[in-house]
Parts: C-alpha cells; structure tokens; sequence
C-alpha cells in the first residue's frame, strides 16, 4: 500500500503551486513588444507564417538573435496568445528550477569522490543561485531550459545512453548556442557512439528548418543569422555588451574609459580600444585552450567524468560565450554545488585558503543584489567584473582538479582531488 504524504507536505507543495501560479499569471499579463518573451513568440509565429526571422521586426521589438531552429522549435508558443503562452512558460520556468536542482544532485553524486553527502551544498548552491533563476523567470528567458537538456545530456551519458546524450545536448545549442562547448566536450570526451551521434544530429537541426521553411527561404534563413549576430561577435566586439558576465565585458569594464555621462564604470587601466581588443582576444584563446587542452589530457589518461570538469564546461560556455547576462548564469547552480561539497576538513593548510577564497567570491556573486547588499555594493560588485572574476578562479581551480584528479585515479589514488591542489 502506497504511504500517504503528511498533510503538511500536502498543504506546502499545494501552497508553492498556488504561489507559482500568481507569480506566473503576473509575468504573463506584463508581456509586450519589446520585452524577451515575445522575441521567441513572434519567431515560433514568423516561422509557421513563413515571414522573416532576422528583419521586418515590429517597432521596438528586439532582434532574433537564435538559430533558425529556435524559430522552429518555438512555433508551439504562437499556438496561444502571448499573455497565456508567457504564463505556461513562466510556470514551465519554474518548475524547471526544481528539475535543475534534482538533476545536479544526482550528478554530482555520481561525480565526485569524497563529497559532503548532506543537502547542505546543493541548499547553499540554490541559494548563492537563486537570483539568476529569478532573473530568468522575471526576463521569462531560456536559459532554465538549456540547462536543464544539458544536464539530462550529462546524466545520459553517466547512464551510458550515448544517443540520448547527444540528442540533448545538441538540441540544447541548436536552440541557443551557449551550451556549443558541451558538444566539444562531448567529441573530444564521449564515447564513440556518443561522439559518432553528434554530426548526424547537428545536420538534423540545420537541415529540418530548412526543409520547413523551403530551401530557399532556409538558406536565406541561415545567411541573415549568421551575418545579423555571429559575423560580429567572431571579430570580438569587446564595446558590445558592456553589461554582461563575459571575458568581452570584463575587458571593456576594466580597460576602457567609462562613457562621459557615465558616473557607474572606473576601470582600473585605462587602454586603447585596439589595445583592449587584442587582450580580449588573449584572454579569450587562453580559456579556450586551456579548456582543450584539459578534455584532451582527460581522455589520454581515460579518466572518469569528475563533477570538476564539468564545471570547466559549463564556466567555458558562460566566460566564451558573446553574450552573458545575469539570466544566463543559471549555469552556476551546478559549479557551486560542485565545489561546495568538498569537504572542508580533509584540505591541507593552503588548500583551506583557497577554499575561503573561493567561498568568498562566491558569496559575492551569488549574494550581490541590491536588496541584499544595497545599491553601491552591488554596481561595484558588477560593474568591475567580480563575476568574470570568480568565474575565472572557479575556472583555474576546476581545471586544475579534474587534472589532478585522473592523475589520482590513473594511479589508483583514493584522496580528495581538492586536498591535492597544492600539493607538489
């Protein structure tokens, strides 16, 4: 006989749905022209009305800045009224939340050696996290979405199941290309038949649209995409996107002279735009071959999946992507729950010091909110890059790790890889 849930449960999940709902209903009804939601509604529209997807756009509407798979997979959304189709997304946003948290649990389980067993570190991630949830939820975004195919991608391929695995990590960067380093991770890292699956699915979703759309319009679908957002960011545009959470950002708030009305923004160097430019590109080669160079050494000594290379993953596609915001950080709930479970009592005097640091900068990124912090506190904390910057020291120390960390296990090594970082 199937035990009862107590009535307290009962009356707190029932009371969260109520909850959820107003919060979603609230969203829904605020949807206009103009704001994020109706982006991906009028592209699902554009899509089956065969209009275009990357001109013509409504006054003050934003651009579509998504791969023409978007577009097709968003259709279902312009089936309903942009009120009622942000509301079911906004719930879908939120329980997608509880998913994410669900899923990185189990697969930091799997994933790391030595962990804190209790809920506290996924408690703490949450919490450390929760603003670019809601961030998300009040932009009603995509990024809990991705996420979310990412990690089931992740928890696929810890299963062994290589072609779901690959499905959902493609579909996942065929709709948003953030997540495109996963794919690399999962060639250079995955099994063959996972590695085999990826081009056949990548071809899937360049070609369906096109097809949908007809060859031609698909074509032309392709050309404006890729001249309307990826020609200008492959040149490192490092003055676009000045409030966002990348290395580009990152370059522009720290070297670059403020705007003149500008009373926010005081870099700490003050360079030419030329010379800002190639530091960016710098910056930016560096990450991207470190992050190489670890899956390469990773699968010559055919080390397990570590809960620390992942967070090498998931902190290359926040650092390199061309655009961050703060709703794209999702992607942290993972990292800090990594991280967060090593325990603290088996490091060594100076991988204690590294641990606080790296608490720290944590807290200061995930606790930054003008709420919490107050207003001075916080344009501090984002306006000279501390989020780049936590993510870059999560970053080293990720890599770092999961190295260490197959060295021990190609050796038969059984302590901690964290109580190793300093280590000779």
């Amino acid at each position: 006989m199937a035990r009862l849930r107590p009535p307290y449960t009962t009356a707190l999940i029932a009371g969260a749905i109520v909850v959820a709902l107003a919060l979603a209903i609230e969203q829904g009804l605020d949807q206009r022209v103009g704001h994020d939601f109706h982006v991906f509604w009028q592209a699902g529209r554009n899509f089956s009305h065969g209009d275009a997807l990357y001109h013509g756009y409504l006054p003050g509407a934003r651009e579509f800045k998504y791969p023409p798979f978007a577009a097709f997979v968003f259709q279902p959304l312009a089936v309903l009224p942009l009120s009622v189709a942000a509301t079911l997304f906004s719930l879908l946003n939120l329980a997608l939340w509880v998913v994410a948290a669900f899923l990185t649990r189990d697969i930091v389980a799997l994933t790391s050696s030595g962990r804190i067993s209790t809920p506290v570190p996924l408690i703490l991630a949450l919490v450390l996290s929760a603003q670019f949830f809601l961030d998300n939820f009040h932009h009603v975004q995509m990024n809990a979405v991705i996420l979310v195919l990412v990690l089931l991608g992740i928890r696929d391929y810890l299963q062994t199941k290589d072609l779901a695995a690959a499905g959902y990590i493609v579909t996942a960067t065929a709709i948003k290309l953030i997540p495109i380093f996963f794919v690399a991770w999962l060639v250079i890292r995955g099994r063959r038949r996972a590695a085999l699956a990826v081009p056949p699915l990548v071809a899937a979703c360049v070609l369906v649209p096109l097809l949908v759309r007809g060859p031609a319009a698909g074509t032309a679908d392709l050309v404006e995409y890729y001249h309307s957002f990826l020609s200008g960011h492959q040149h490192g545009e490092v003055a676009s996107y000045t409030r966002g959470h990348n290395i580009a950002s990152f370059v522009n708030r720290t070297m670059l002279q403020p705007e003149s009305d500008s009373d926010v923004r005081r870099p700490s160097i003050a360079v030419s735009d030329g010379t800002a430019h190639r530091i960016y590109q710098v910056l930016w080669a560096t990450v991207l071959l470190t992050f190489l160079g670890m899956l390469v050494v990773l699968r010559r000594r055919k080390a397990p999946v570590s809960a620390f290379e992942l967070s090498v993953v998931f902190l290359a596609c926040l650092l390199l992507s061309p655009i961050t915001f703060t709703a794209n950080l999702v992607f942290l709930l993972f990292v800090f729950c990594a991280f967060l479970s090593v325990r603290f009592g088996t490091l060594s005097y100076p991988g204690r010091l590294v641990a606080v640091l790296l608490g720290v900068a944590m807290a200061a990124t995930g606790l930054s909110g003008k709420d919490l912090v107050g207003r001075t506190v916080n344009l501090f904390i984002k306006e000279y890059g501390i989020f780049v910057l936590t993510m870059l020291l999560l970053f080293v120390a990720g890599v770092v790790l999961a190295v260490r960390e197959s060295r021990g296990s190609r050796i038969g090594g059984e302590g901690s890889a964290v109580s190793r970082l300093t280590s000779a």
